[in-house]
């Protein structure tokens, strides 16, 4: 995805099924990758990206994520 630091999903699907909380915040978004374990595991997610380019790949990714569970 370009960023240089992005997180496995499988990974991040294991940590937000652990997480009690029904909602998520990731203030440094990067490419969406917590955004997209969250949705995956029922919980409202909120995201903030500084960089407009990693934000236009969350937003992509975090959109697929959403139309997957509906």
């Amino acid at each position: 995805f370009g960023h240089p630091t992005v997180k496995p999903d499988r990974v991040m699907d294991k940590i937000m099924r652990n997480v009690q909380a029904e909602t998520v915040c990731d203030p440094f978004m990067g490419t969406g990758s917590t955004g997209v374990a969250a949705i995956k595991a029922g919980k409202i997610f909120t995201g903030i990206e500084h960089n407009p380019v990693h934000f236009e790949t969350a937003i992509a990714r975090v959109s697929a994520a959403y139309e997957g569970v509906s």
